[in-house]
């Protein structure tokens, strides 16, 4: 499945009328190198409701090769709907390929809130809107820090959620997006919590694919920690699991620099592997998250957040100081960022600048 439109919102959030109106205008370019029928979606998150969303004019439009469409969303929210931050999304696909070739665009913020009427011939109570900012400015800082400093213990975050894999049927579908068919050097991260690990059970996947056979795997196979590549041959580095992992959160990283696959647990080397110094080939498959490329089969079973994907190969002492922490945006060599705290809705976040936002099929938000 490839990501094969950029969709690019004019803006991230939808600005209200009085009688709860609004509307937003995106930009669909045409990336697939041919000239194309493109449908446009627009679908709700959440709690939002599709009767609020409508899009003006043919869903459907002749697209050129690398040509650009502009489209217009209207939002109505109707009377007595609660108070509260709604979204939606764009997503575009290829009319004659729509399971091969389409988008997922950005979420779109809708806020709700009922006009403060003033309190008539009473002097304002200006020292309450001091202490609400106040209150606020503690808020958003404690969350910040929160966010930048995460508890080792529960998966990057004391307090944040995270995404459940049943074992059998949970993954997130990450499509073919140009940008993470990478060539050389690569670095895979993730904070899981294992409750399984027995069988073939994928924690990041590209592939994999007979012809030619290609596959890069990060993943747990019958007790052990495996990262690496296939080209007909592995090539990968593997370290027993210790036993006490089973229920717990656990950071692993594997990187391979060109000349080695390292494994990385809690920051700690595990094993490195010599390699020679072409086993990570650039190919067309689908990545996933929690599953084999494009789902079917090794599915994870536990829990799973802050999965990271980099086009270099970062140090050990970049990995120990980072894994506790959110990356930069701007992050040297960062393609894929998922933390998978979103809570709910059918979309895994990417929070990298190249939004190569997951499907979620299956897989269950949680906070424990």
């Amino acid at each position: 499945m490839g990501r094969s439109f950029a969709i690019t919102t004019s803006t991230p959030s939808v600005q209200l009328d009085g009688a709860a109106r609004g509307e937003i205008s995106f930009t669909v370019t045409n990336s697939i190198g041919r000239p194309v029928r493109a449908r446009v979606l627009i679908e709700p998150e959440g709690a939002a409701r599709k009767e609020w969303l409508t899009l003006v004019g043919e869903p459907e439009r002749d697209l050129p090769s690398d040509g650009t469409l502009q489209y217009t969303v209207q939002v109505a929210v109707p009377p007595g709907t609660p108070d509260g931050t709604y979204s939606f999304h764009p997503s575009v696909v290829n009319v004659e390929h729509p399971d091969e070739e389409f988008s997922l665009g950005p979420a779109v913020a809708i806020q709700v809130s009922r006009p403060v009427e003033p309190v008539r011939g009473k002097r304002f109570p200006w020292w309450a809107v001091a202490l609400a900012a106040g209150i606020l400015f503690i808020t958003l800082t404690v969350a910040l820090v929160a966010r930048a400093h995460r508890d080792p213990g529960t998966g990057g975050s004391g307090d944040a959620g995270f995404l459940h894999f049943d074992g059998t049927a949970s993954y997130i579908d990450l499509g073919n997006p140009r940008s993470l068919n990478i060539e050389g050097p690569i670095t895979l991260e993730a904070w899981i919590r294992p409750l399984a690990l027995d069988g073939l059970r994928d924690i990041v996947a590209h592939g994999y694919i007979l012809s030619p056979p290609r596959e890069i795997f990060f993943r747990i196979v019958n007790g052990t920690y495996q990262v690496g590549s296939w080209d007909g041959g592995d090539h990968s580095a593997v370290a027993r699991v210790p036993s006490s992992d089973v229920g717990q959160w656990i950071h692993l990283a594997g990187v391979y620099d060109g000349a080695q696959w390292l494994l990385y647990r809690n920051g700690e080397l595990l094993v490195s592997t010599p390699q020679p110094p072409d086993v990570v080939h650039s190919f067309s498959a689908p990545w996933a998250i929690g599953a084999r490329g494009g789902g079917g089969e090794r599915f994870f079973q536990g829990d799973m957040r802050d999965v990271l994907i980099w086009n270099v190969p970062r140090s050990q002492e970049e990995i120990r100081s980072d894994m506790q922490r959110a990356p930069k945006k701007d992050a040297p060599g960062l393609v894929g960022y998922w933390p998978l705290d979103d809570g709910q809705g059918s979309i895994a976040r990417d929070m990298s600048p190249h939004q190569h936002h997951g499907v979620l099929r299956e897989a269950a938000w949680d906070s424990r």
